[in-house]
């Protein structure tokens, strides 16, 4: 009668621990998308800070040439 009880109990455990799992598991996937959408708008903004810095740079180099070329090159 005992094996027959506790024979009984073991697949109620089994399937709440699989519930359990099962849980975790889909807690863990959320988790993780979650930081992989942080992850994506930080790799955005890092992106778009790289686009300006050479936009500012090219403006800059535009700027210095017109000046060297204003100032130092003789007027015919």
């Amino acid at each position: 009668m005992r094996e027959r009880l506790s024979s009984s109990r073991d697949p109620t455990i089994t399937i709440d621990s699989a519930v359990e799992k099962e849980g975790e598991t889909r807690r863990e996937v959320e988790e993780l998308r979650r930081k992989l959408a942080i992850e994506k708008k930080r790799m955005n903004r890092v992106k778009l800070c790289n686009s300006m810095e050479l936009l500012l740079l090219v403006v800059l180099v535009l700027l210095l040439s017109t000046f060297v070329l204003v100032f130092f090159l003789p007027s015919p």
